[in-house]
């Protein structure tokens, strides 16, 4: 398992707990536009949450069973955003990317470049045969990503989940994919 992918901006690493402060700052200036797609934005931890959290995440990694890594920048070491392969299914196999970006680094494609870059290893190095990307159907943005990664539509799923912001509200879900 690769504990680091690098393209020509980023540097994808597996979770350790000593980046908790780091996710803890990104993940704080960043709650407005995450709380509008992200359940769990509702209810950010604190620091000594976040480095839990990373501790977690890194035993997940080590045992396979999700595959989450920090987004960094490789000129100036800042975290910029998360991403990861989730929902694995080993047997296919096959995973979900989910990613967001710290709000001040939004807009310049990195996430884009992190996810061709993880879509790459997961199809090349783990020989996934498919990998999705789930977004919600008004998150413009995220399907952007998606599109520009080269993923395809498969499916639109009415009434699939609660709205991130408002749990009132039900939220359609759009499945991309990428297979081989």
């Amino acid at each position: 398992m690769a504990e680091r992918i690098d393209t020509a901006r980023l540097s994808l690493r597996a979770p350790c707990a000593e980046n908790g402060p780091a996710l803890h700052a990104a993940v704080h200036a960043s709650l407005p536009e995450l709380r509008a797609w992200m359940i769990w934005a509702a209810s950010p931890l604190d620091e000594l949450g976040y480095i839990d959290h990373l501790r977690d995440a890194a035993e997940r990694f080590q045992a396979r069973t999700e595959l989450r890594y920090l987004i960094f920048d490789r000129t100036t070491e800042t975290l910029v955003g998360s991403t990861g392969i989730h929902n694995l299914n080993w047997r296919v196999p096959k995973g979900e990317i989910g990613y967001w970006v710290d709000t001040r680094f939004a807009g310049r494609g990195l996430v884009t470049e992190a996810v061709i870059a993880l879509t790459e290893y997961a199809q090349k190095d783990l020989r996934f045969r498919r990998v999705e990307i789930r977004c919600d159907a008004q998150n413009v943005r995220s399907r952007a990503v998606a599109q520009r990664a080269g993923y395809t539509l498969d499916a639109t799923l009415i009434n699939d989940d609660v709205a991130a912001h408002d749990s009132s509200q039900l939220r359609d879900t759009l499945i991309f994919s990428r297979v081989q």
